[in-house]
């Protein structure tokens, strides 16, 4: 790859804002959604607490989710820069997967909140009930947003170690798009780059 490749370009500077703030969110509300579940049923605060908690993040992602498609759907990602077929393939597969689940998780752990029967709140404040007690529907979105847990930390998985192959191994300056490192010499310059790239 080209120090002067044109395809060579950083992500916006919003698009990497929002990746930072989505990421270890997402870290954090995946291991809290597992040690919520060993807080003990009584007596009911701690454990109703924790969930709430749980949802509220969840809801925050979705709404972060949301803005960063909005924002991707009129700033287009950079195109890959040269690399072998398979690995463009299952980079955007991974991109892909990783943004579906991003919808789809929250989607589906408020979805069952709704069709439990208790109220829905998002930092304390109850958001209006529009369900009703079903205990089919949210089974089945509880078996959805376990299932997509699971898609969604392969996925994450297969990410970070492209990442870390790119910046350890490869050292070819690709994660500088994303604000990590330094690009190499000539390319766009990342957001932590005194000049930074243009504002965007």
């Amino acid at each position: 790859m080209s120090a002067s490749d044109p395809q060579f370009a950083s992500y916006t500077r919003t698009a990497i804002v929002l990746h930072w703030v989505i990421a270890p969110a997402v870290i954090v509300q995946f291991t809290w959604g597992w040690v919520m579940q060993t807080i003990p049923k009584q007596p009911p605060g701690m454990r109703v607490d924790a969930f709430n908690m749980h949802k509220s993040i969840g809801l925050t992602i979705l709404a972060l989710m949301v803005l960063r498609a909005l924002w991707r759907w009129r700033h287009p990602a950079p195109a890959l820069p040269a690399m072998p077929a398979w690995q463009a393939t299952l980079a955007r597969t991974t991109h892909g997967v990783i943004y579906a689940c991003l919808f789809l998780m929250p989607l589906a752990g408020y979805l069952g909140s709704v069709f439990s029967g208790y109220p829905v709140k998002y930092f304390g404040t109850a958001l209006p009930s529009w369900g009703w007690k079903d205990d089919a529907i949210k089974n089945a979105m509880s078996v959805a947003h376990f299932t997509v847990s699971w898609v969604l930390l392969g996925a994450v998985t297969l990410h970070v170690a492209g990442a870390l192959k790119h910046w350890l191994w490869n050292r070819d300056g690709l994660v500088a798009r994303m604000g990590i490192g330094r690009a190499p010499d000539g390319a766009p310059q990342p957001i932590s780059a005194a000049t930074g790239p243009p504002s965007r």
